[in-house]
């Protein structure tokens, strides 16, 4: 609506009453003159009066003309509204942004520090994974030692109780009087050896005679030890008279030597194994006598033992 239309016509008043107009006076007609001067009168206020409204109906239409239409409130209404929206909208996105990035340097910040802490701790976990490698490493050549260290030692214990029962002789199927001395024991194998196997067994070669343990309902075997191993040589030589007999000359093994025997026993490639003057061999299914220690292993063994014996190959004549 234009402001200089308001400006430029005179606003009018068309609420409440109808302008009123002066009534017409009842004069006496004093002569007919004045009367018609009076009637032109009123007709020329009236003129004057039609005129005024025609032109405030004129200027009242060209007003209307002027205001706004719905439409046009409506556009502006929506543009005020959407700029508005526009002054909030960029308003809460430059706050948005503000915070964000505030919540984004302080993440940032302790990111960094979190990240500087992750290479601090990268670090000494490197620094001990060095330290327990070689440590680890250390002690890992401390155990391999040792355990050679106790192998050999075992091994030489072992030959040691070995040898100190080079001559030991166990006979075996002596059966147990209800009351058994050592002088007792003494006569009745004098006996058994004498009577079986013709053997003079002298009182001065015996060292000592015992029985020792065996399993639950079995007749416990007699250890004899004798003073050198010529004595005992002469006995062993008669284990097969002996055993024609019903008793068992055998030689006086360690548990390990024994333990040995077992195992080589159960191996598919060894037919039969025996202990020999202080030492265990084993005979294979293509007649090699090999000799076999405690901690060997078997295949090894048998392996090493035919790659030490194989025959070079001959070279072809040129």
């Amino acid at each position: 609506m234009s402001a200089n239309s308001k400006s430029d016509h005179p606003q009018l008043n068309f609420k409440g009453q109808k302008p009123q107009t002066k009534p017409a006076t009842k004069k006496q007609r004093a002569d007919s003159n004045n009367s018609n001067n009076t009637s032109m009168e009123e007709l020329m206020n009236i003129h004057t009066q039609l005129e005024v409204m025609t032109e405030g109906i004129s200027n009242l239409r060209e007003d209307l003309k002027s205001m706004l239409k719905t439409g046009e409130i409506e556009e502006l209404i929506t543009s005020t509204v959407t700029s508005i929206i526009g002054k909030l909208e960029e308003t809460m996105v430059k706050r948005i942004d503000t915070e964000v990035k505030n919540v984004t340097n302080t993440f940032k910040e302790q990111i960094a520090g979190l990240e500087f802490k992750n290479e601090q701790l990268k670090q000494k976990i490197d620094e001990l994974k060095c330290s327990s490698t070689k440590a680890i490493r250390d002690l890992q050549t401390q155990v391999d030692k040792n355990y050679d260290t106790s192998r050999d030692a075992l091994k030489l214990a072992n030959y040691n109780e070995q040898y100190s029962r080079k001559n030991n002789v166990t006979i075996m199927n002596v059966q147990k009087p209800p009351q058994e001395s050592e002088s007792c024991l003494i006569q009745t194998i004098s006996n058994i050896l004498k009577t079986s196997a013709d053997i003079e067994l002298k009182a001065e070669d015996i060292v000592a005679i015992h029985r020792i343990p065996t399993n639950k309902g079995n007749i416990r075997p007699i250890l004899l030890k004798l003073r050198n191993n010529n004595a005992k040589s002469s006995i062993m030589r008669k284990r097969t008279p002996m055993k024609a007999k019903g008793f068992k000359l055998v030689d006086d093994v360690t548990k390990r030597n024994q333990g040995l025997i077992s195992r080589l026993l159960l191996h598919p490639d060894i037919k039969s194994a025996c202990f020999f003057n202080g030492s265990v061999f084993g005979q294979t299914n293509s007649e090699e006598r090999i000799k076999f220690d405690i901690f060997d292993n078997v295949d090894n063994a048998i392996s090493d033992y035919r790659n030490r014996n194989r025959k070079p190959k001959a070279r072809a004549s040129d």
